[in-house]
């Protein structure tokens, strides 16, 4: 005689190795494990009238049926069988032998029950790439089974969009909203918004599954990473500094100490009439200031100077290589899905595979999309061979010039005397 453990899986969920583990865990051998079918439930009550089965263990009643009058039924016969039956639960075993311990449990199947509905509900809907539950993200309405661009509140997020990406600020992003819309977010808002994949034309759903251009996207594929770009580097920057407008703003560091220097601005006593400003870099540590305009100019030059040869040491033909495996992926996907279509027009494969399988292949699809947007841009060469042009540099507004030091730059350090060593994004 055994200990039997029994679990049921619907269709559409992934495999529960948690749950299989915690019934090993608790001595069930053997684990019946249904996945979709109720074949192993009839396999267990086998068992249990020729008698080989000692106890048996769930983690819900509800798995012994898809109906309240189906489970009741089946606890029924396994109590006239004389076999105990156990929960297994995180704090241990629990083993009902009294109707006070029966009634609470038997009061969750119902709940349990409407639970896996919805549960099947909401795969069938990722299965067809419909919205998942609740309201519409700003921005959006729903119409029928899609999203849709609500024109008032796109403008909006557009607006949003844009601002950051000129500035690459997401503080002076939201102020830009409540200033010119007189729309109030948080910051947090902000940055969700940036995340989401919504705005981007996809849906992402709860199981981590992403399905690409499933509606009218308010962000193209290259801003996006843009967007991404900028939230990585950001990263590694205080949140004060990444918002301020200076192009060396949470770059500098001192090579002695390792503290970040504050930009501070000051109005000489003869320059107040014009308005002219003196911009330094201020060490708290080790107590010393630097002209901002020197610094900055130091690092144009060392840029210039040295990004051209630094971008030697990129593996050049690796990334290549690399983004055309990944487009051949993708490709041999779309190839699938297009097969699929002919399956589906000559009866081969039944509706419920053929979505299945439909959404595993969008659901990879994405993730190589999004792996490939992630290599470094293909018109890096170019780019490397524009900054390394010292009028170009002339010609930016502060924001510009911090928007490409951010990019290329990890780290500038300097010391007292104003000596100045710049560390490239790409460096070992």
């Amino acid at each position: 005689m055994s200990v039997c453990g029994y679990l049921y899986t619907p269709s559409h969920a992934p495999l529960p190795e948690q749950e299989l583990a915690w019934l090993k865990l608790r001595g069930a051998d053997p684990i019946l494990h249904d996945w979709g079918s109720r074949t192993h439930l009839e396999e267990l009550f086998r068992r249990i009238t020729a008698g080989w089965v000692q106890e048996v263990l769930l983690l819900r009643l509800a798995d012994l049926g898809d109906r309240a009058d189906e489970i009741h039924e089946r606890l029924l016969q396994i109590q006239h069988s004389g076999i105990r039956l156990s929960l297994v639960t995180e704090s241990g075993l629990q083993t009902p032998t009294k109707a006070a311990d029966w009634i609470p449990l038997l009061a969750e199947i119902p709940h349990q029950l409407q639970s896996r509905r919805l549960c099947c509900s909401q795969a069938q809907n990722r299965l067809a790439g419909k919205p998942p539950p609740g309201p519409a993200p700003f921005g959006y309405r729903r119409e029928g089974e899609r999203y849709v661009l609500d024109r008032r509140q796109a403008s909006i997020v557009q607006d949003f969009f844009q601002h950051f990406l000129l500035y690459g600020s997401l503080r002076q992003a939201v102020r830009f909203l409540e200033e010119k819309h007189h729309k109030r977010i948080s910051v947090a808002t902000g940055r969700n918004w940036l995340l989401n994949p919504v705005y981007r034309g996809d849906l992402a759903y709860a199981d981590g599954t992403t399905l690409r251009d499933t509606h009218p996207a308010l962000l193209s594929r290259t801003e996006a990473a843009q967007i991404d770009r900028w939230l990585k580097r950001n990263q590694g920057i205080p949140r004060r500094s990444a918002s301020a407008p200076r192009a060396l703003a949470g770059l500098v560091h001192c090579c002695a100490c390792g503290s970040l220097l504050r930009i501070v601005q000051t109005t000489p006593r003869k320059a107040k009439k014009n308005g002219s400003l003196y911009l330094y870099l201020r060490c708290q540590t080790c107590r010393y200031s630097l002209p901002y305009t020197e610094v900055l100019q130091e690092v144009i030059r060392q840029v210039c100077e040295q990004l051209p040869q630094r971008a030697q040491t990129l593996d050049r033909q690796a990334l290549t290589q690399a983004r055309q495996e990944l487009q051949a992926q993708i490709q041999a996907n779309a190839e699938r899905l297009r097969q699929l279509e002919e399956l589906q027009q000559s009866g081969l494969m039944d509706e419920a595979s053929l979505a299945q399988r439909r959404y595993q292949l969008r659901a990879e699809t994405a993730r190589l999309a999004q792996k490939l947007e992630q290599l470094p841009p293909a018109n890096l060469t170019q780019t490397i061979q524009t900054l390394s042009i010292p009028p170009f540099w002339q010609d930016l507004s502060e924001t510009e010039r911090r928007a490409y030091l951010r990019e290329f730059l990890r780290r500038i350090e300097v010391d007292s005397a104003g000596a100045v060593r710049v560390t490239f994004a790409f460096d070992p």
